[in-house]
């Protein structure tokens, strides 16, 4: 049996994972929020690392710069179609509040933004979100583990 092959998954990346190739999927979030897809009849599985809620400018290219982008982007990489949104799983990560202000801000923290936007878009794909861990001041480490499909959120805890 081969180790598993670990991927990992950088500030506005996607990566594709298989179970078949015992593919393990990481990703380092602060305010960044992760949206991880799993199709566990396929054994195919995706992982974001998105850095913004939303592009004003509608990227139309394969990203993860933008919430809005990453899961269309993950969704053809993974080669789902609409009707096989039902048998995707998802996992959210990551939002936490990463800046202590001295006043507050004029607009929720982008690791809100950024969850909030990535819940309503899987809601209105059909995409049933299975796990959140999301928000706080804490930055978490989102792990999927393909062949097993399992996921793992472990929390980092700040030091300062």
């Amino acid at each position: 049996m081969t180790d598993p092959r670990e991927i990992q998954v950088h500030m506005c990346a996607i990566g594709i994972g298989s179970g078949s190739d015992r593919d393990v999927l990481r990703a380092t979030l602060g305010s960044c929020v992760g949206i991880a897809l799993m199709w566990r009849e396929r054994g195919i599985y995706g992982l974001a690392h998105c850095l913004l809620p939303d592009a004003q400018d509608r990227p139309e290219r394969v990203g993860a710069k933008y919430v809005t982008q990453a899961i269309p982007s993950l969704l053809t990489l993974m080669q789902v179609q609409r009707a096989s949104h039902h048998a995707l799983e998802a996992v959210l990560a990551g939002g936490a509040n990463m800046v202590h202000y001295v006043r507050g801000p004029t607009h929720p923290p982008i690791g809100e933004q950024n969850v909030r936007t990535a819940q309503q878009l899987l809601e209105r794909l059909g995409v049933r979100v299975v796990h959140t861990d999301v928000g706080g001041e804490c930055g978490r480490q989102l792990l999927i583990d393909c062949h097993e499909h399992a996921f793992v959120v472990k929390k980092i805890a700040r030091t300062f």
